[in-house]
């Protein structure tokens, strides 16, 4: 049997742990038109009704000029309306249409998730969590 001597490394567990669970969660969404993306600013634009762009890319990690197209496949489906919040910015809040899509990607998004917890021992699902967010640093 082949050793993968990389196995030991945090960084690269927590790849494959990342690549594992997108390759399950990839095919659900793919269900409802949404790429894993699609539907994490969708669900931001939902939790956070006239959130402007660069706030999406901030939350999200997604550079600015990635979360334009992503906004504008969302728009094209009337998924969501542009709000003028000030005198040059515009938010953003889901249509009709973008909180029903937007519900029945949480269901999904849930269901994924509550998989991927449940294989975590019982007493260290909160710290396990805590920890993979301390990882990001001191801005989120």
């Amino acid at each position: 049997m082949a050793i993968d001597p990389l196995r030991h490394f945090p960084g690269y567990a927590l790849r494959r742990a990342s690549n594992a669970s997108l390759s399950d969660l990839s095919p659900k969404l793919a269900e409802l038109d949404l790429r894993v993306t699609d539907a994490s600013v969708l669900l931001a634009i939902k939790h956070n009704p006239q959130i402007k762009q660069t706030e999406i890319g901030r939350m999200l990690s997604i550079a600015s000029a990635n979360v334009a197209p992503i906004v504008g496949r969302l728009d094209e489906r009337g998924l969501l309306n542009r709000i003028r919040v000030d005198g040059r910015s515009h938010g953003l809040e889901l249509t009709e249409k973008g909180e029903e899509l937007a519900k029945s990607a949480m269901v999904i998004v849930e269901a994924h998730e509550a998989s991927l917890i449940a294989k975590i021992p019982a007493d260290m699902r909160d710290t396990f969590v805590e920890i993979l967010n301390g990882l990001w640093g001191d801005d989120h």
